[in-house]
């Protein structure tokens, strides 16, 4: 059996991003004309692998669109009756794919950052890191996880792709996260080119990229917990399960470190480290998903590659050290007050990293010490003073000028903690949540301070008001999370008589659930048992939902699949979903969850002020 067409392009994508990273070196190192043209072949090679990248992406698809079944990665995520758009999702359903996925996009940014960025020694030296990066997932491809290793004789249907990946988000949070996770290769290459070419200035070419890889992970964090909030068994919108924490950790230092480079020259070595870090922990979620050891529900499984991306982190964590260690003259930072908008920055970043240390020690425990169970407590335990003391700075950094102002700051904090104390006072009377209430009266506090700091004159300066509306979205996802997880309400078990009414006491009043129908519909692949329900609230009515139990019947695999229902208003969800059915009756398990809709509105804003900052105000020029 020969080679497929796709390994072949992925051998030639594999020298041909190798040549790219050697002509981009020898460039730097080259002078005059010579380097004029060493530089160009650079150019030229990294505009063919990514043409070649792209192809064989292509091609995938094209044997997912066709059931070519001989192909083992479309037999085991796909089968004749999948409809198209899971189908073209199915592509990135596996480790295989979704490393190409991964490949792919960032091909595709190397060719925008050699259209948009300038043409010098940091940006050859930057594609040099960026290309051989691409190197090296296209040889874990070619070695461990090749997308297009065939069967030899083709098997005639497909095994079928997980019912769990049935749905719209599939579509959209795997490509907004490898997106992410793509475009924060970029900083770290401009900080080495930098550092080794003793450059400044290159946080502000850094700046547009960090910013792009943030928004991304916003997009695909926040989908991914909608995922998981809309799926029974997935601990709800957000579970500490290793996977997550993986694409939050990122999150967490591209936060950190668009606000070192807000003041870089109070921070040179702080945003340089980050850039390493916050690719390094890119690679590790990557780590986390594939090498099956560390255990989570959305693991690929136990994969011998995994060990690859542990050497990738070290070997450019080496590489960082030397060329700090070798080039320390070039991180002399400035000094700053106390009592400054520069040391409020260093706080905020300082408990994004603690934040980040917590989470990853969470998240590796488990598998570096026998015995140790790290489980939701652990988190609460210590992300909670530490999203309690980041809220407070969002609302104290605003309040303190880039000059130390004592008396300014003092004006403001006369009003806006007096109105933070009574916003608090006046939730807990009326409703009697004390977490809830201590949110608000944080959030009060930091919107007081916004609201009193910004100018008219701010419009016209996207960046604030990006940052603006990112702080309040954190501030509204700060209330929902503590209304969501401390005050949930489970009622399980509860039985409902076909066209009887049952009625539930919850902290919002009476809640009754009447069936109107019940009936079982059979597909080609799955039956389904679908249950109409009125849902009443104090007596009227609030709406229908139609929870649903799927039977699916694919080729070596039977899974249940239980769909929840949900209806939402500004103050709760009412989340139901089925847990058994008996001739007369069927019994629910029924949620109702405060200010979960705040955590929505809250992450659709903290993107949008993300967009506003990166689309309508380019970094500056240097």
């Amino acid at each position: 059996m020969g080679l497929d067409p796709g390994y072949l392009l992925l051998i030639l994508a594999f020298f041909a991003s190798l040549y790219s990273t050697y002509a981009f070196l020898l460039a730097v190192r080259s002078r005059g004309k010579k380097a004029a043209i060493t530089a160009r072949k650079g150019e030229q090679a990294t505009y063919l692998y990514s043409l070649i990248i792209v192809v064989a992406y292509l091609l995938l698809t094209y044997y997912f669109l066709v059931r070519d079944f001989d192909v083992q990665y479309v037999y085991y995520y796909s089968d004749s009756h999948l409809n198209l758009a899971y189908t073209i999702s199915a592509v990135w359903a596996g480790r295989e794919g979704s490393l190409l996925l991964w490949a792919f996009f960032l091909s595709i940014l190397n060719v925008v950052f050699l259209r948009v960025e300038k043409k010098d020694a940091l940006s050859a030296l930057a594609l040099s890191i960026s290309s051989a990066t691409v190197s090296f997932f296209v040889l874990v491809m070619l070695t461990f996880s090749n997308p297009f290793q065939r069967f030899g004789v083709n098997p005639g249907e497909g095994y079928g792709l997980n019912p769990l990946l049935r749905t719209p988000e599939m579509a959209l949070h795997p490509p907004t996260v490898f997106l992410g996770y793509a475009a924060a290769t970029i900083p770290f290459a401009l900080a080495i080119g930098s550092i080794y070419l003793k450059q400044d200035g290159w946080h502000l070419r850094a700046r547009l990229w960090a910013l792009v890889s943030w928004i991304f992970l916003s997009v695909g964090i926040f989908l991914g917990a909608w995922w998981a909030y809309k799926t029974l068994g997935w601990g709800g919108f957000w579970a500490w399960d290793p996977v997550e924490n993986a694409s939050l950790l990122p999150w967490l230092t591209i936060t950190a470190l668009l606000h070192g480079i807000m003041r870089n020259r109070s921070f040179k070595s702080w945003n340089y480290w980050l850039a390493y870090v916050s690719f390094a922990l890119v690679i590790f979620a990557t780590f986390i998903t594939r090498s099956g050891i560390i255990e989570s529900v959305h693991a690929f499984g136990e994969n011998p590659e995994g060990w690859l991306y542990l050497i990738l982190i070290a070997i450019a964590g080496m590489l960082s050290a030397y060329l700090f260690s070798a080039r320390k003259d070039v991180f002399h930072s400035e000094q700053y007050s106390t009592f400054s908008r520069d040391f409020a920055i260093f706080l905020n970043m300082l408990i994004l990293i603690l934040s980040t240390a917590t989470v990853l020690i969470g998240t590796v425990a488990p598998t570096l010490v026998s015995g140790i169970s790290v489980g939701r407590e652990y988190y609460d335990r210590v992300e909670t003073p530490l999203a309690i003391l980041l809220t407070v700075l969002l609302g104290a950094c605003i309040s303190i000028g880039w000059r130390a102002d004592r008396e300014n700051t003092l004006r403001l904090l006369r009003i806006s903690v007096p109105a933070g104390a009574i916003m608090f006072a006046l939730t807990q009377i009326l409703a009697g949540m004390f977490y809830v209430s201590l949110a608000a009266g944080i959030g009060v506090f930091s919107l007081t301070n916004h609201l009193m700091t910004f100018r008219p004159s701010d419009l016209r300066n996207a960046r604030k008001a990006g940052g603006y509306i990112v702080h309040i979205g954190i501030i509204l996802i700060a209330i929902g999370v503590a209304g969501a997880w401390m005050y949930d309400e489970v009622h399980q078990n509860v039985r409902v008589g076909i066209k009887d009414k049952t009625k539930i006491d919850t902290r919002f009043g009476d809640i009754t659930l009447e069936i109107t129908d019940a009936r079982q519909i059979d597909h080609h692949d799955r039956s389904e048992v679908v249950i109409t329900l009125n849902v009443y609230e104090n007596g009227v009515l609030k709406g229908t939902v139609t929870p649903t139990i799927t039977q699916y019947n694919l080729l070596r695999q039977d899974r249940v699949i239980y769909s929840v229902s949900i209806l939402s208003d500004p103050f709760k969800d009412i989340y139901i979903a089925i847990g058994s059915i008996s001739m007369d009756s069927a019994f629910f398990e029924v949620h109702v969850v405060p200010l979960v809709s705040l955590v929505w509105l809250g992450s659709i804003l903290v993107i949008a002020g993300g967009v506003v900052s990166a689309v309508m105000n380019p970094p500056r020029k240097e």
